[in-house]
C-alpha cells in the first residue's frame, strides 16, 4: 500500500477544510484548472493545504471518473494536469477504500461473532 498520512483535524481545520474543498470545487466547475483553483484558495497551514489538494483532487475524479465514466485520460485533460498525478489520485483513493474497508469489517467482527459456530 501506499506511503499515506492521515490527519485527525481540529475543528477550525475541518472548518477551513470543507469551505476549502468546496471553493476548489466551485472553481473548477467555473472553468479554472485544477491548480488555478487550488490557487484561489488561501490557506496558511502547508500540510493543510496540501491534505486539501489532494483530496479535493480525488473528489473531483470520484465524480467524473467514477460517478459519470468520464476515463482518466479526459479527467486529466479537463484539470489540466497529467495523466500521472490522475492515475496516482485515483489508486490512493482506491486503497483509501481498501482500508476502510479492512477497518469497518475489523468492527464488525469484533461486534458480531462470525464463522461456524
Amino acid at each position: 500500500m501506499g506511503d499515506f498520512k492521515y490527519k485527525e483535524y481540529t475543528a477550525e481545520e475541518s472548518k477551513i477544510y470543507d469551505e476549502a474543498i468546496l471553493k476548489i470545487i466551485e472553481g473548477f466547475k467555473n472553468g479554472l484548472s485544477f491548480n488555478e483553483a487550488c490557487s484561489a484558495v488561501k490557506v496558511e497551514d502547508k500540510e493543510l493545504k496540501g491534505f486539501i489538494e489532494d483530496d479535493a483532487l480525488k473528489v473531483i475524479i470520484a465524480d467524473m471518473h467514477y460517478a459519470k465514466g468520464i476515463s482518466l485520460p479526459e479527467v486529466a485533460d479537463a484539470l489540466k494536469v497529467s495523466i500521472e498525478t490522475t492515475n496516482k489520485a485515483s489508486l490512493e483513493m482506491l486503497e483509501d477504500v481498501e482500508i476502510a474497508t479492512i477497518e469497518g469489517l475489523k468492527q464488525i467482527k469484533h461486534d458480531k461473532p462470525t464463522g461456524n459456530a
